[in-house]
């Protein structure tokens, strides 16, 4: 069974490759090599650096901010360096942290985490602000409600093979705290939208923080479960909802560093997009 979702990532990943190869050709320049270098080598160093949570007594649940490094990547130097960046990134962190045997569909993962800020950002796709203000709101607002309708239908979880029961307390207490958190999060990216509108023609933040949310959810609450339970046997409903609660925080806070970052490289001018 592991074999055939290895070769289904492998498919994966080659079909990827070839459509991303085919919209947009590589541009290769010194400068662009040594920032995209710099990138990848801080996302290596975050993934070290990475808290790592243990389920049923493996270290499966990862904490940090290595996936920002290549989403910065994705929407500064387009989805051709996205792609190339992931697939470098997840062989790099092999060596510096090694979890065994190579399982290619993290190194799916990796690729998607480069490539749907990538895509989103491209000027093939044309937001107009209150479209990309609209959508970024309505993504926050149903990841938000369904982290929630989870959580109040799961009366327990395990973790380490401790039976951990959720109750009433916990829920209402996680449910005020993500609301509070989430709504803050909508009203601050309304006044970032405001007081960083000149860098609306470089780097929408309401495009940014649907990448975030895309990201979080295809990546970190769907695919990443599925491998685990392939390879460890964590069962994907408990998985699950320990992911919700840790990206109910990261969202936020991934959407605020890696905007910061955008606005350096924009004032900066160490990149290159193409139309």
């Amino acid at each position: 069974m592991a074999l055939t979702y290895q070769a289904f990532a492998v498919a994966a990943i080659l079909v990827i490759g070839y459509f991303v190869f085919r919209m947009d050709k590589l541009h290769v320049t010194g400068e662009k090599l040594a920032i995209i270098a710099m990138f990848i080598a801080l996302s290596v160093a975050l993934q070290f650096f990475s808290l790592m949570i243990p389920l049923f007594g493996f270290p499966s649940m990862r904490i940090g901010f290595s996936q920002l490094p290549l989403m910065v990547i994705g929407v500064l130097f387009g989805p051709s360096w996205a792609f190339i960046s992931g697939i470098v990134q997840d062989f790099l962190g092999l060596i510096v942290t090694p979890t065994g045997f190579p399982f290619f569909g993290f190194t799916l993962n990796k690729v998607i985490i480069a490539l749907v800020p990538a895509l989103l950002f491209s000027k093939k796709i044309k937001w107009t602000p209150k479209v990309a203000y609209f959508v970024s709101q309505a993504l926050l607002l149903s990841f938000l409600l369904g982290a929630l309708a989870y959580l109040w239908m799961t009366p327990s979880i395990v973790s380490s093979g401790e039976v951990i029961e959720i109750t009433l307390a916990i829920k209402l207490i996680f449910s005020a705290g993500s609301l509070l958190l989430i709504g803050a999060m909508m009203f601050f990216l309304h006044l970032l939208t405001k007081k960083y509108k000149k860098y609306e023609n470089d780097f929408s933040i309401s495009v940014w923080a649907m990448s975030v949310v895309l990201v979080e959810v295809v990546v970190q609450l769907i695919l990443t479960p599925l491998w685990l339970a392939i390879m460890y046997n964590i069962p994907v409903l408990i998985s699950f909802l320990l992911r919700v609660v840790k990206a109910t925080i990261m969202v936020p806070l991934t959407i605020v560093l890696g905007y910061g970052i955008l606005i350096l490289m924009s004032r900066l001018r160490l990149f290159s997009r193409k139309a």
